[in-house]
């Protein structure tokens, strides 16, 4: 965490002075401005365009019963990218700017899935159980349900067996 934040308030901004000195130094104080200001203002516009697009699909996915994980994962980067466009620099814009193109979004989407698909999960280590009885008496429905930390979390076996016996007690 410490590498993380180091890297987000010490390098980031040290490599956005030096960017914007060596290129006001090229190109002039002035249009390093208007270039900060056009990018972000671009950067906004995708922004917008992109983060409708994928709320379109989400949606697609949500009408065909599927999950949207990857529109998801591609707003969190749409968001991401806007941020960095709202930062001032050029290092961070041309960031943003990447991760609003939907090749480069699509992309890291999938391997961010990917990886996750891979780490096991902390709610993979839980059971979670419901059902209802009916008591054929007085008709009331009675509802269950349990939560639990699986005992045998790292063993092989875990989750694969479920034993379990159904008594029907109706009189045919």
């Amino acid at each position: 965490m410490f590498k993380i934040l180091f890297l987000l308030f010490i390098v980031v901004p040290l490599l956005e002075l030096y960017v914007l000195i060596e290129v006001g130094s090229a190109i002039g104080a002035l249009p390093t401005i208007l270039l900060t200001i056009a990018t972000a203002a671009l950067g906004g516009l995708m922004m917008k365009y992109q983060g409708i697009q994928v709320v379109q699909q989400a949606q697609l996915s949500l009408a065909k019963g599927e999950h949207p994980q990857q529109q998801v994962m591609e707003g969190m980067l749409i968001f991401i990218g806007g941020v960095a466009l709202l930062l001032p620099g050029l290092v961070t814009d041309f960031i943003g700017l990447l991760l609003l193109l939907p090749p480069v979004r699509v992309y890291l989407a999938k391997r961010w899935l990917a990886r996750a698909m891979r780490q096991p999960s902390a709610s993979s280590h839980y059971v979670h159980a419901e059902w209802t009885v009916r008591d054929e008496e007085s008709g009331r429905i009675e509802y269950h349900q349990v939560s639990r930390r699986r005992s045998d979390a790292n063993s092989e076996q875990s989750g694969r067996i479920i034993e379990g016996e159904v008594l029907d007690d109706k009189k045919n």
